[in-house]
């Protein structure tokens, strides 16, 4: 059984972009990066790469990650005589299924690679960022793991008071972040030359309504958002956090075209979820 998690994808081409450049779009710019087959040696001895990249529908990618390293296992061989050390190559990999529209990815659980999927997430990213097709697309990327909103916005909706709410957001790229309040600030943050941004509301009781609506923003984008509440009007406050709820999603294989499509089919309907509609960009 493969256990994938889902991860956002940020796209941000060049504030300096040279005059003539060819442009693209984010998704063209996230396909044509992986479609390049990058590789990169992070650690001596130890390159990952990506391959095997194949076209589910319009917008859907496979591809598989992994990495490659030289091993040493002691024999015996008779012909030799002995003992002798003989070097073999490994290469542990894992699954990827991509919406290059939406900038989600689902990535599958391999403890050979990584202790943790956002730990080879973390490497996928990198990758992405290193190649010489990002260098040529003049665009560099962002990952960060999608959260499931719906425990914190409940925490929202029955609280007898909310008294103090924040939201992390960063530059502009997310055609699913909230159009009214965190555009605004994200294009602050391009306007600045910054990278991240938070933002704090306060007041004796704070409306919990606009407050999930731009919870499931952050959700979706990979941020982060937090709320201090009560739960009675005797009881004291506690914080609520949206961080650490992780979205999943399990399967038993992706060997073939029919398989990684209904993956793909189940990565949209759970990120339409975490948006809160069902409608694509």
């Amino acid at each position: 059984m493969l256990e994938f998690q889902l991860f956002r994808i940020k796209v941000y081409p060049s504030k300096q972009r040279e005059l003539f450049a060819r442009e693209g779009t984010r998704p063209q710019m996230l396909r044509e990066t992986i479609q390049s087959l990058p590789a990169g040696e992070f650690r001596r001895g130890l390159t990952w790469h990506i391959g095997n990249v194949t076209p589910i529908d319009e917008s859907g990618l496979y591809f598989r990650l992994g990495r490659t390293s030289t091993s040493t296992l002691e024999i015996y061989d008779e012909g030799a005589g002995g003992f002798i050390d003989q070097e073999f190559e490994t290469a542990p990999y894992t699954h990827a299924i991509l919406d290059v529209q939406l900038e989600v990815c689902a990535i599958a659980k391999k403890t050979r690679l990584s202790p943790t999927t956002p730990g080879i997430a973390r490497q996928f990213v990198r990758l992405l960022n290193e190649s010489e097709k990002a260098v040529d697309v003049q665009a560099c990327f962002e990952i960060d793991d999608v959260k499931e909103p719906d425990d914190f916005i409940a925490h929202l909706k029955q609280a007898y008071s909310i008294s103090k709410f924040w939201v992390l957001f960063s530059r502009p790229n997310a055609f699913d972040a909230n159009e009214h309040f965190v555009k605004p600030f994200q294009r602050m943050v391009e306007a600045s030359n910054g990278e991240k941004g938070k933002a704090e509301l306060k007041g004796q009781n704070l409306n919990p309504e606009t407050l999930a609506a731009v919870a499931r923003s952050a959700a979706a984008t990979g941020d982060d958002a937090g709320a201090w509440l009560k739960t009675s009007r005797q009881a004291r406050r506690v914080k609520k956090q949206l961080r650490g709820s992780s979205v999943n999603t399990s399967h038993e294989d992706v060997a073939d075209e029919r398989q990684r499509r209904t993956v793909l089919d189940r990565v949209r309907e759970l990120y339409r979820k975490v948006r809160g509609d069902g409608d694509g960009p």
